[in-house]
């Protein structure tokens, strides 16, 4: 007999952000629920990226729930904030949070990877993607663009990116990084989703990236570092980042690949492996039932802990095969 797969659709995610609690502790439940969410939506396609969405998944919750919020009604207003994420792959996780936003329907979501759903990498066909990535180590040159139109058309709103660890490999990244101090771009921030692993392996195995810190403030730039999944820490950082006027400005996110789900974690895996196993595809039966259980029954903690009424929670799990079931990547 097939287990279930389990969703929390979007009217759940509105009961948290209504609950008078801070909002740090907010961050917190919407962050396990969307972490649920991608896993179960990452199980339903067959495919996908668990370990970069569950580390990226914190920064794009505060950023997006808290800090440079786009809402549904604000998509195509040129003075709003311009947020994406360059590595892609991290897609599963962005859907999540938009559909929490209520930008991108359950409908769409549960296709995500088929026909008449959502691709696997972003593509601004989708509502509440600002730009088509995947392509590795163009994402602070987009960025850029976003900012210097904004400039020339006299508009406002942010313009704020992520990007991967493994990605700074690529030399278009440091040309980016020279010239938008060079052209005063001040206002871009850029975050790196740095979950010191590449695919399977460790970054610095593949090319060491070595003093980071250093590199990026040779090109002009003010550089923070901080725990990527400390909401406290991030927000503090951000306050700063605006009041700085005269650099364009970069955090250096340090994150666990696979966070949230401890089997995943690459702090564990890579004690115990050679290479880091839950990069891509969906998992299997048991590993998935292991993770959901666990996702559910941090979401239960959060439940009593916050003292707010138990969340309705939908079996998404397909009754049949689907048509229209061509993978997209």
């Amino acid at each position: 007999m097939k287990k279930k797969i389990y969703f929390f659709e979007n009217s759940e995610f509105n009961k948290i952000l209504k609950l008078k609690i801070d909002k740090f502790a907010k961050a917190e439940i919407l962050a396990a629920i969307c972490r649920l969410n991608t896993l179960s939506i990452i199980k339903r396609a067959g495919s996908g990226h668990l370990g970069t969405s569950f580390s990226a998944m914190d920064l794009f919750t505060w950023i997006k729930f808290f800090r440079f919020k786009t809402a549904k009604a604000e998509l195509k207003n040129l003075n709003r904030n311009i947020f994406f994420s360059s590595k892609g792959h991290d897609a599963p996780a962005l859907y999540s949070v938009l559909h929490a936003m209520n930008i991108i329907s359950v409908k769409k979501i549960l296709k995500l990877r088929r026909l008449k759903g959502l691709d696997g990498h972003p593509d601004v066909s989708i509502p509440g993607i600002e730009a088509n990535t995947g392509s590795l180590g163009m994402g602070i040159s987009k960025a850029k663009g976003f900012l210097w139109a904004k400039k020339h058309l006299k508009k406002k709103g942010n313009v704020v990116l992520i990007v991967g660890d493994g990605e700074f490999q690529e030399g278009q990244i440091f040309e980016a990084l020279q010239t938008t101090a060079h052209q005063k771009l001040n206002d871009l921030i850029v975050i790196m989703d740095h979950n010191k692993i590449q695919s399977s392996q460790y970054v610095k195995k593949i090319i060491d990236l070595r003093n980071l810190k250093q590199k990026i403030k040779s090109f002009g730039w003010h550089v923070e570092r901080c725990d990527g999944h400390d909401f406290k820490k991030m927000d503090k950082i951000f306050s700063k980042f605006l009041k700085i006027k005269n650099k364009p400005k970069f955090l250096i996110a340090d994150t666990i690949k696979g966070k949230g789900v401890d089997f995943m974690e690459h702090t564990k895996v890579m004690k115990i492996n050679k290479r880091y196993n839950w990069h891509a595809g969906a998992p299997d039966e048991s590993n998935f039932q292991k993770a959901q259980s666990i996702l559910l029954k941090k979401i239960e903690i959060l439940q009593k802990k916050r003292k707010f009424n138990k969340l309705k929670i939908t079996d998404i799990t397909p009754k049949e095969v689907e048509k229209n079931n061509v993978e997209i990547h």
